[in-house]
């Protein structure tokens, strides 16, 4: 095993462990970079347009670190939104496609419908916006079990780390209590 497989046993396994984390916190940093950017770049055109650069240069830096401060917590909420609204796209679309294969089907009944495919597509819709987060989780830890399969070449390492990684991510120690069990109080 050499480096680069290292590097991306390391990713896989960080994925599998807090992919969900991972997830936001990088989804929150490109969301702040490009509402900051976006942000300064105005405060730079009003501080052109105001010609201040030519008077107050300080004012320009000012003007352009507020605009990156509001900036970045917008793009941030921005961000946020977009993403949640992507999913909810997508879940619309794989609900759609299944209708779509249930209609033209040999199941006839309900099933046959015209607005069937639009019915699915509204309860994928709902559905992707209700389990969003573990849309995220089993997503980042297929990622990362398969980056680690591709480290090791072994099926195994992909199954157990898909398998340990959803449960982690989904709390489920958690929620059996282990970590009372594991900390002790003294």
């Amino acid at each position: 095993m050499g480096n680069p497989d290292l590097l991306l046993g390391l990713l896989g396994a960080a994925l599998c462990l807090f992919g969900f984390s991972l997830y936001m916190g990088g989804l929150k940093v490109v969301g702040m970079f490009l509402g900051g950017s976006f942000g300064a770049l105005v405060g730079l055109i009003i501080a052109y347009v105001g010609r201040l650069q030519e008077t107050n240069r300080p004012a320009v830096l000012i003007i352009a670190l507020a605009g990156f401060l509001v900036g970045a917590a917008l793009g941030w909420r921005f961000l946020r939104a977009l993403n949640r609204f992507i999913i909810i796209l997508i879940g619309a679309g794989l609900g759609y496609v299944l209708g779509r294969l249930l209609a033209s089907s040999d199941l006839g009944g309900i099933w046959s419908q015209p607005w069937m495919p639009f019915a699915m597509a509204l309860a994928g819709g709902v559905a992707a916006a209700l389990l969003y987060r573990y849309i995220v989780i089993i997503a980042t830890a297929a990622l990362g079990s398969y980056l680690l399969f591709q480290s090791t070449g072994k099926a195994w390492v992909m199954v157990l780390a898909f398998v340990l990684g959803l449960a982690i991510q989904a709390g489920l120690f958690h929620g059996l209590g282990l970590r009372k069990r594991t900390h002790r109080h003294d």
